[in-house]
Parts: C-alpha cells; structure tokens; sequence
C-alpha cells in the first residue's frame, strides 16, 4: 500500500503516470480478447476512425475480462511490464467484470470471482515491483445491465474489497450510454461513492470540437454532478487531438484534477469470419509513434493535466517515452 494517498499528492501539484491499454495488450500477447463473440454477432456501424464497418464495444463479448481466470499471470505481467515502464498508476482488468456481461459467456455465477481476481493481479504487481504505485479499480457500463446504479455498486465493492487504491469508472459518456451520457456519469458517481474510495471518472469519445460525444458541455457534466463524490475526471478513449480539443474545456469547467490518456487504434481484420480465432480487430496505431505519442502528452501537461497514460492499443513503449515528459 502506498505510503501518501494519489489525492494528497495531487494537491499538491504532483503529475502521476498512468498506465496503458490492457484489453489490446493482451490481444498483443496471444490472449483471445474476443471470447464469446461470434461471426454472426459481427455488427455493421462504421467505427468512427474507419471507412469500412468495424464492431462496437458490445460485440466483444467480455473483451479482456475472461483472461483474469484464463491468463492470469498474462494481466499481472502486463501490469509489471508497465510499472517497469515508469507507470504510477495502474488500471485492474475489470471493463466488463460484471454479472450481466459476464452471462455472455455463461459464467454470470462466477462473476465476482472474475471481477476480485482482476483487483488482486493489479494489486500484487503493484506490491512486487512497486510499493508506492496506486490501483486503479477500473470498469465500463455494462452494456446488457437492467440496473446499472447495482451492477457499478456491486463492481465497485468487490474491487474495493480486492484492495484498490481509487475507483475509476470509465467509457463513461460515449456511443454505451443506458441512461444518458451524463446520467450515467452521475449514477457511477453515486454508486462508487458508498465505497468511501477516492472516484475519478473516465470520460470517452470527446470531440474535435471540445465537447462529449452527443455535444453535451463539461460545465453541464460538472453541474449535473456538483454534491455528488468526484475527486477527478480523466478524457480517454478518444483520438490524441479530440483529447487536446477537449481538456481546456474540462479545466475551465472543472476545478479538480483533470487527466488523460488516448487511444491510437484499432484495424479491421479483413480476414475475420475465415476461423474461430480470427480477431474482429487488430491492435494499430494510427502511425502514432511513442515519441509523437509522447508530445500530446507534453501538450496535455502544459493544459494542466495531473494524470496522463494511454488507451487502447497503447503499450508499456508508450508508457516508458511520455515518462519523462510527464515527470520532467
């Protein structure tokens, strides 16, 4: 356990090094992301950054989440590769850890036990390679919930549970909304917050033009969650330019930490459908090099962000070049 609080340190003015993509990094490694996904389930809405179909977050199956039973010493690894890399703050594989999705599967009973053995990996490579790291208890909207206020209330408890330092709930905001982009935001602030954990939401698919992903503006997210517990809010899972229109209009709106972490992409695999193991998607980069990577993140400093790592299809290369831009 760390021996000061990531809400002491940032007070006083300290920028943390987040890490980053985990999901994409096990598809890097040989672990099959796509368990319990099938041809048939393929969808057909263009992925914002292609100009073929690609699939939505909900034809994943559990994305990564089976791998905490499937692969367990894969996550921890990846967890130590990146506090190697010079990462602060590591994110517990948990995005779709929760009953609802976890019936994709067929294994809604043993949900809690997927959802505490991805708190426990992140928190024993945390103890191994360094002490003074901080957990993240990181997890999505369940897309198939019928009561998302108890499913982040259940999540957010096993992790909590499992010993994690902070509570990040994320994706929040974006094209997964079940209440609406901000009602969301607010029922995961409300849900976590009976954990007594620090609460820092991840907010997705921001725009071009300094917005959410349905034009809402960062002064109505902040209004709609003033009295509610909200000890940070991070921008990620959106291009590095959409992140840099987006974090000046977080930091006038918002007077707590701000973060961020990007993604640099995915592409489609033209083969898929050939063989039950063929991906859907292939971990890319958009021709993001670690070192240009590594310039947003300068960018995103100098506009006052205290948290800064990256999304998916970033890697521990990615993590170890914004280091000492970060920290310099």
């Amino acid at each position: 356990m760390p021996s000061r609080s990531i809400l002491d340190r940032l007070k006083g003015g300290e920028v943390l090094v987040l890490d980053g993509g985990t999901g994409s990094e096990l598809q890097r490694r040989g672990v099959d992301v796509n368990k319990g996904s099938t041809v048939e389930r393929r969808p057909t809405t263009p992925h914002k950054y292609a100009t073929t179909a690609t699939p939505t977050v909900g034809s994943l199956g559990v994305w990564s989440a089976a791998a905490n039973l499937d692969a367990p010493d894969v996550v921890r690894k990846i967890h130590e590769d990146y506090l190697d890399a010079g990462a602060e703050i590591v994110t517990s594989n948990n995005f779709y850890t929760s009953r609802s999705m976890m019936a994709v599967i067929g294994e809604e009973d043993r949900w809690v036990e997927y959802a505490r053995r991805g708190g426990e990996l992140a928190v024993e490579a945390r103890n191994a390679v360094n002490p003074e790291a901080y957990v993240a208890g990181g997890f999505a909207p369940f897309k198939y919930s019928q009561d998302l206020r108890k499913e982040f209330e259940d999540v957010s408890g096993v992790l909590a549970r499992a010993g994690v330092d902070f509570l990040l709930p994320e994706f929040l905001g974006g094209h997964l909304v079940l209440d609406s982009p901000i009602g969301d935001c607010v029922t995961a602030a409300e849900a976590c917050a009976k954990t007594n954990l620090p609460v820092f939401l991840g907010i997705c698919e921001v725009t071009e033009k300094g917005t959410m992903h349905r034009g809402e503006s960062f002064a109505e997210l902040v209004a709609a969650l003033k009295g509610r517990r909200v000890d940070g809010i991070l921008l990620m899972c959106s291009s590095p330019s959409e992140i840099s229109a987006s974090l000046p209009e977080l930091r006038k709106a918002f007077d707590g930490p701000v973060g961020a972490y990007a993604e640099v992409g995915y592409d489609e695999n033209p083969r898929f459908g050939s063989s039950p193991d063929e991906p859907f998607w292939l971990c890319g980069t958009y021709g993001i090099t670690p070192e240009q990577y590594a310039g947003f993140a300068r960018e995103w400093k100098e506009m006052g962000a205290q948290i800064i790592g990256g999304c998916c299809a970033t890697g521990p290369e990615h993590i170890r070049a914004i280091r000492p831009v970060v920290k310099g």
